[in-house]
């Protein structure tokens, strides 16, 4: 009966080894996981979502402009407080940087529990602008679940999308994650987020 204890117990803690290995392995794993390869293509529209003040995605979007990827902007969010929306002043703050104010806009979406509720917002104001093609602007660790996700509204509506981010937004967020607050933040919320929305049909 020991023999079968200490057995047992031996067992228990090879495979408490092997989970804890696990886990911590997935942890630093994270970033390749949640990263995928930037795509850019030329375009009707950049929407530009990754509007954070951890960001160098506006002068990207810009870059992407003065480049002809597309000759349209949407800066898209939702309200953070009582008519305040974020998108609103990224538009100022690219047309302050000598984007021509006719070919950037303000797209104000409603508070929603999670990306995914959004999308058909984003794809009828889209469609009802009649382009075809859209480059999506978005946060480095949003870029694979995001970009698979939007890829399916899109495209069921005929929409071409590529995805992309700032490549000094990836490099500043890889280094040193682990030992900065906001970056391992980022990084563990959006893997929190995308093991909650499965649970949820508007959010996938």
């Amino acid at each position: 009966m020991k023999k079968l204890k200490k057995r047992w117990a031996y067992r228990v803690l090879i495979s408490l080894g092997l989970l804890t290995a696990g886990c911590v392995a997935l942890f630093f794993a994270l970033p390749s996981l949640l990263i995928a390869p930037a795509s850019v293509a030329k375009s009707d529209v950049i929407l530009h979502g990754a509007i954070s003040k951890h960001s160098a995605a506006d002068k990207y979007v810009i870059d992407l402009y003065r480049q002809g990827v597309a000759r349209k902007i949407v800066c898209v969010s939702s309200q953070v407080s009582k008519d305040l929306y974020p998108s609103d002043y990224v538009r100022d703050s690219l047309i302050s940087q000598g984007v021509p104010a006719e070919d950037v806009i303000s797209m104000r979406l409603p508070l929603a529990p999670c990306g995914g509720a959004d999308l058909p917002k984003i794809v009828e104001f889209v469609k009802a602008n009649g382009w075809k093609s859209a480059q999506y602007v978005t946060h480095p660790e949003d870029s694979r679940y995001f970009g698979s996700l939007a890829r399916r509204f899109f495209e069921r509506d005929g929409i071409a999308l590529a995805v992309s981010y700032s490549p000094e937004d990836k490099e500043e967020l890889t280094r040193n994650w682990r030992r900065t607050h906001w970056k391992a933040q980022r990084i563990v919320s959006e893997t929190m987020i995308i093991a909650l929305d499965r649970f949820y049909s508007e959010c996938r």
